[in-house]
């Protein structure tokens, strides 16, 4: 009985706790805008009821009932306030405090990529970012560039001999396959030819394919509650895919910690000095500045094997948003000649340069590089960030309650037509120096921003400059078929943004045709 009775008096007490907090936050968030009368247990997620393919377009409709300001919107029990203006977003990414992601959002992503940086919080996030940074320091960057150099020239050769002139393709399966061979000559050490070639075709499409099926589960997670429960998600026909895609990447990562821990042995028995360089002298990387060999060569005890595999899926599964850029600046490339003509011209310009570093010359390429701005402007893969809030943050306006979720809309903060006149216009020359003046420097947020911003940024965009400069030389990019006109563009969200019915474009060998 008087366990019964504790029971009770708990039960009550943390109920009544509850309701206190309820309570607070509802009042905080009275003068906030946003749809009223959230339902009991779904909340406001009615009005993302739907077709999964329409999440996008309702989150933009949205937007222009309650916006441009913060917007209230329960999901499910949890509240969340939704902001789009960079006045509003920086108070939250600019936070040394607010580095927490939710767990609402980022469970459904963990189920997929484990505890990996992109998911992990607190202390373990800072423990994870330490050990992956020098991996990314721009001093190894640098000897990167040499691969994505000469990867690049190949895939574009690779394009030319497998597209036929004038097939309307969809050119994401190929960034897809690009991306994930290119992480793994670079943060782990493993060129294509260390790896068995019978089965390397099948291996990276059957990789991709359980990566996109994972992303496409994430989302589906998130707006249907009742999966974040495991067992129900389990059951479901969704966890059933995720379940195939993890063990599906996980044997990947496993197979490549494995075939590096032997070379490594191998490289001890016989002697072979870190510091020597390696075999792809042009690249002038020296192994040890590789992530794995960094993580598994003694050179840092700061993981342990089983957060060292969490690193490795993570670092596979995440290049699709590589992949998904490229792909749609090959798009707004085809739609616009007078840009990938201006492109070419570039490339050909610094390409007549004897003697550059691939390091220099990439950096050379700035309207290049404007063109995959104004594309991740226009376009950012990742359209929406997420943070629960440890404390109370201020916003102009605003006071945005601890244990909210603070969910930043980048797709619209990228058409806020204060900072980007004429917004949906593609135009790269946006981003010449003297057009970015008193921007404010929250209005373009691609890789996020603040301690948590992408660590790979650097990396995707000397990648994604090598890739524009070896296609634009060698083919000439056009409209496929259903993708003739920009306003035939049809955007979808899961994950990433991507375009509904496939990246689609023509390609034909540079070579006096019309804008060459």
């Amino acid at each position: 009985m008087v366990t019964l009775f504790a029971l009770v008096v708990l039960v009550t007490l943390w109920l009544a706790r509850y309701a206190a907090g309820r309570v607070k936050v509802t009042s905080l968030l009275a003068a906030v805008p946003g749809p009223s009368y959230p339902l009991p247990l779904i909340g406001h997620l009615i009005y993302m009821f739907g077709p999964m393919d329409g999440i996008l377009d309702r989150g933009i409709r949205l937007y222009r009932t309650y916006g441009p300001g913060p917007i209230k919107f329960w999901i499910g029990e949890w509240p969340s306030v939704q902001i789009m203006r960079p006045e509003d977003i920086e108070p939250v990414l600019n936070s040394q405090k607010e580095v927490e992601k939710p767990d609402l959002i980022y469970k459904p992503v963990r189920a997929f990529f484990g505890d990996g940086l992109i998911t992990l919080n607190g202390d373990a996030w800072f423990k994870h970012r330490r050990a992956l940074t020098p991996a990314f320091h721009f001093s190894v960057l640098e000897r990167y560039a040499g691969i994505f150099t000469r990867r690049a020239a190949a895939f574009a050769d690779l394009l030319l001999a497998e597209v036929p002139a004038d097939k309307t393709v969809n050119i994401m399966k190929f960034h897809s396959a690009f991306v994930t061979e290119t992480i793994m000559e670079t943060a782990f050490g493993m060129p294509p030819a260390s790896r068995a070639s019978s089965v390397q075709n099948k291996e990276m499409s059957d990789l991709v394919r359980a990566t996109e099926d994972a992303f496409g589960v994430i989302v589906h997670r998130i707006f249907h509650p009742w999966l974040l429960i495991d067992a129900l998600f389990k059951l479901s026909h969704s966890g059933r895919v995720n379940q195939r895609a993890e063990a599906i990447i996980t044997r990947h990562a496993k197979a490549v910690i494995a075939q590096k821990k032997l070379e490594l042995q191998q490289r001890r028995a016989a002697g072979d000095d870190d510091d020597a360089p390696d075999a792809d002298e042009d690249a002038g990387v020296r192994k040890k500045y590789t992530f794995l060999d960094m993580a598994l060569g003694g050179k840092s005890d700061v993981l342990s094997d089983a957060e060292i595999l969490e690193e490795v899926r993570t670092l596979i599964a995440v290049q699709q948003t590589s992949a998904s850029t490229l792909s749609f600046i090959m798009v707004m490339l085809a739609l616009n000649p007078e840009v990938q003509q201006r492109a070419r011209a570039e490339v050909r310009e610094v390409d007549a340069i004897e003697g550059l570093h691939p390091l220099d010359r990439l950096k050379r390429l700035k309207y290049v590089e404007r063109v995959i701005k104004e594309t991740m402007r226009l376009y950012p893969i990742t359209a929406i960030f997420s943070r629960k809030l440890k404390d109370e943050v201020h916003l102009p306006g605003h006071t945005l309650p601890a244990g909210v979720l603070a969910t930043m809309f980048i797709y619209m903060t990228h058409r806020d037509d204060r900072h980007w006149p004429d917004p949906e216009r593609f135009d790269p020359d946006r981003f010449l120096p003297d057009n970015c003046v008193g921007r404010h420097p929250y209005a373009y947020v691609p890789f996020s921003a603040g301690p948590r911003n992408c660590i790979g940024q650097r990396y995707a965009m000397l990648q994604m400059k090598a890739v524009v400069a070896a296609v634009v030389a060698k083919c000439v990019v056009l409209p496929g078929r259903g993708l003739e006109s920009r306003d035939k563009i049809r955007l979808n969200m899961d994950t990433f943004l991507y375009i509904k019915g496939g990246f689609n474009v023509r390609l034909k060998p540079v070579g006096g045709g019309l804008f060459e």
